[in-house]
């Protein structure tokens, strides 16, 4: 390795790592915050709060990694160029291709870790995390329900009760909407309730005394009504109903499932879309990366503010037309494989141009 490209990388690895985690500490946070209160009603110890947000943070990785990495170049071309060193490198003969071949290592490397990544590590991530959210829950309903409020445990699943006896185990007055099921919604007005739990805490269900359930379908044209003396309401899902979303699949099961004949049109594009945003988005870290050191060296005379609301506006745009193809493969309007990669091949093009533009140029311009 020639001594400019370890000078280049040296000037890369500060900024990358502070990027790096200075992101991942944000995102986490801002993902902790709303879940503070089911936290404090589970009772979680510090060290459980730590094993969590270990498993939380490379769920976020997909786009810190890629943003770190354009950060990184960005800044260390930046100064280069503002401190008037870029020139002088290139004034000693120094060309564009001796300074693109670090680029290009790092921008590589973040590729390959965040195709692992994408691939690997965080599907088994989402699925630890929801395991322990789902866990979480539990213990926050095996801990009581609060009285006169509207109490929401899990998605689709909202309780109500009028008076809380036995430290929220015993109830009179409960209502509840459980949405949890497809196509059906069940609404229950009971004069008495208990909860109780299985042995070891985790599987929590609500004994019902004297009540009505209705029955409405999802279209709201058809209602059943059975009047009970005694109903048995499980709050909590078991293992083996406890269904992997396509986010925490691998690469190999999401086209599992979307050959599988039994699989819907409409689930068979959702596969699909996945499969390709887990393949395209490591590749947009490499051609961020690399579009970093033209824009770090041409804007370099606009300072470091300039040139990162500019990196920053760059990372956006790729994310945002990224997100936007992903939703309108999702609804069949185009193949998936044709919407995620376009924005590839458009920044692709940017950055061909960029690169171009400098090799003509010069660090002037």
């Amino acid at each position: 390795m020639s001594l400019l490209s370890k000078m280049l990388l040296r000037e890369m690895a500060l900024p990358f790592l502070f990027s790096f985690c200075a992101l991942s500490v944000l995102l986490l946070l801002g993902s902790l915050l709303p879940l503070l209160e089911p936290i404090l009603r589970a009772g979680i110890k510090f060290t459980e709060l730590g094993r969590f947000a270990i498993l939380m943070l490379p769920t976020f990785w997909a786009f810190v990694l890629p943003m770190a990495t354009l950060l990184c170049v960005l800044l260390g071309f930046l100064r280069l160029s503002r401190d008037g060193e870029m020139l002088a490198l290139f004034a000693c003969g120094a060309g564009l291709k001796k300074l693109i071949i670090p680029v290009i290592m790092v921008s590589v490397t973040a590729c390959l870790v965040s195709f692992f990544l994408s691939a690997s590590v965080i599907p088994k991530a989402k699925t630890a995390s929801r395991n322990f959210m789902m866990e979480l829950t539990e213990r926050s309903l095996a801990r009581g329900i609060p009285e006169k409020l509207f109490f929401s445990p899990m998605s689709k699943l909202t309780l109500y009760v009028d008076k809380s006896l036995d430290q929220g185990h015993r109830f009179k007055g409960v209502y509840i909407q459980d949405a949890r099921k497809k196509r059906a919604t069940y609404q229950i007005l009971a004069m008495d309730g208990e909860l109780f739990t299985q042995p070891g805490g985790l599987e929590v269900g609500l004994r019902l005394s004297n009540g009505t359930l209705n029955h409405i379908s999802d279209d709201y044209r058809k209602t059943d009504t059975l009047d009970f003396k005694s109903y048995t309401l499980r709050l909590s899902l078991p293992g083996e109903d406890r269904k992997q979303k396509r986010g925490e699949l691998g690469l190999d099961d999401l086209l599992k499932a979307a050959s599988d004949p039994d699989t819907s049109a409409r689930h068979k594009v959702h596969y699909l879309t996945e499969f390709h945003e887990r393949l395209a988005v490591p590749i947009g870290a490499l051609i961020l990366g690399i579009m970093a050191a033209p824009l770090g060296i041409l804007f370099g005379r606009t300072g470091f503010s300039g040139g990162i609301a500019i990196g920053l506006a760059a990372f956006l745009a790729y994310y945002l037309s990224v997100a936007f193809a992903a939703s309108l493969a999702d609804t069949g309007n185009i193949l998936p494989v044709i919407a995620l990669w376009a924005p590839n091949f458009i920044f692709a093009g940017i950055t061909v141009g960029l690169i171009i533009l400098l090799y003509r140029r010069g660090p002037l311009v």
